[in-house]
């Protein structure tokens, strides 16, 4: 299938993983929405009021997250343009709004939030009290994690540096997550998962991914993932880091599985325009550029429908943006 130009410009991260297991309550399976923010990154300038995170552009999502009565909200990394303590707490006060409507956040690091080992310590003051249901792995409790609700599963993957108590630290790598990710994909506590972290499967704009430094990095890695992904009936892999609303279906190396990618825009000032070259395992399904957008997942028994909102750019000053329904898809949950 051709895809042409116009297809890229006018047409979705952390990641997200819809897994189908067929479990749970009629309670569990009555309607009910979770929200997805991008991006969050405010260019180089760490002076009030800013310091370094989208301020404006934070309180016009959630100000939508609300209104929408979404019962969570998952953020997929790069919080801050450069990770400290004033950053990730700038970051944390605006979420003021969702906090006042009982709405939990929770968030996964980025490359951004990472910049050295001390960021660690200072994410989880600004975002105390995260699930601590993690991987054995010195370090990692708290940092990815996952949580249940309403009958889904919710794993949120951290790739950077952790404090593993050497001088270092460790980035764990998604060979060292895959026994406990297979671990929780295949317990009988839900009827769906979903799975998030920051970088991509495979990027549009960005060389680097969840495995590496380029589309071929670890190729074993690759496959052991996407294959373990598809067994488990994922349907697609959520993140953020380029910058863009992207959906596409990506392939192993081997070609042997496939599944869903959503990266999920873009909250922030600065915008990637895609390179072609990284279409070899692809097949895009819809793409937009160069706005302002967030991701709202409903779930209405054994149907997942997925909608990506968004507005032209704006971020400098305090705005109420008109939202656009710009995607909207359907996802069946197999009985």
């Amino acid at each position: 299938m051709q895809y042409t130009r116009r297809d890229f410009l006018c047409l979705i991260a952390a990641a997200l993983v819809v897994s189908l297991i067929p479990v749970g309550s009629a309670e569990e399976k009555s309607s009910w929405s979770f929200g997805v923010i991008p991006d969050t990154q405010w260019k180089n300038e760490m002076d009030a009021p800013f310091h370094g995170t989208a301020i404006h552009i934070i309180d016009a999502i959630n100000a939508e997250f609300v209104r929408h009565k979404v019962d969570f909200v998952i953020a997929v990394g790069d919080l801050v343009e450069t990770s400290s303590a004033v950053a990730f707490q700038t970051r944390a006060a605006h979420n003021k709004a969702l906090d006042e409507a009982g709405i939990k956040f929770y968030p996964v690091r980025g490359n951004h939030d990472a910049v050295d080992l001390e960021a660690v310590a200072q994410f989880r003051a600004a975002f105390p009290g995260l699930p601590t249901n993690s991987p054995d792995l010195p370090g990692a409790k708290g940092m990815t994690y996952t949580f249940n609700h309403k009958g889904g599963k919710f794993i949120l993957l951290d790739t950077f540096r952790l404090d593993d108590g050497s001088q270092r630290g460790k980035a764990y790598t998604v060979d060292d997550y895959l026994p406990w990710i297979e671990s929780e994909l295949k317990k009988d506590d839900h009827h769906f998962s979903f799975v998030f972290a920051h970088k991509n499967l495979q990027g549009q704009n960005h060389k680097d991914n969840i495995f590496g430094a380029d589309a071929d990095s670890n190729p074993e890695m690759q496959n052991a993932f996407i294959s373990c992904l598809q067994k488990n009936g994922v349907r697609y892999y959520m993140s953020g880091h380029d910058h863009m609303y992207h959906r596409s279906l990506v392939k192993n190396p081997d070609g042997k599985s496939e599944i869903g990618q959503i990266i999920c825009g873009s909250a922030a000032h600065k915008f990637y325009l895609p390179d072609m070259s990284f279409l070899k395992r692809e097949t895009p399904i819809k793409q937009e550029l160069n706005r302002i957008g967030f991701v709202i997942v409903r779930v209405d028994g054994d149907r997942i429908r997925f909608e990506y909102y968004s507005t032209e750019p704006f971020g400098a000053e305090p705005k109420t943006p008109t939202w656009e329904l710009r995607d909207s898809f359907l996802v069946e949950i197999d009985k």
